[in-house]
């Protein structure tokens, strides 16, 4: 939570405006005292855990995984290795 006086809130209101956009509260004061929260008209859109990011990257790639060919095991490298050694 940011704090500032009702004058710097006149000289930065663009700025103080886009971090309550951001989910920032703003608290504006006079004399020392608390009389306005600035805060956004519409709730941010809620911030996912990485946990939860996590998940979802790994099941977009398992989906993108499944739709490749599956490559050869490094068991089969090493077969392939070996036929190509043969004379």
């Amino acid at each position: 939570m940011q704090t500032v006086t009702i004058a710097q809130a006149k000289n930065q209101l663009s700025s103080l405006v886009h971090a309550a956009e951001r989910g920032e509260e703003i608290v504006l004061t006079r004399h020392g005292k608390a009389v306005v929260k600035l805060v956004a008209a519409e709730a941010p859109p809620l911030r996912q855990s990485d946990a939860q990011l996590e998940a979802e990257a790994l099941a977009v790639l398992a989906a993108a995984r499944s739709k490749i060919a599956p490559m050869a095991r490094p068991e089969d490298w090493k077969r392939f290795r070996d036929e190509g050694r043969r004379f």
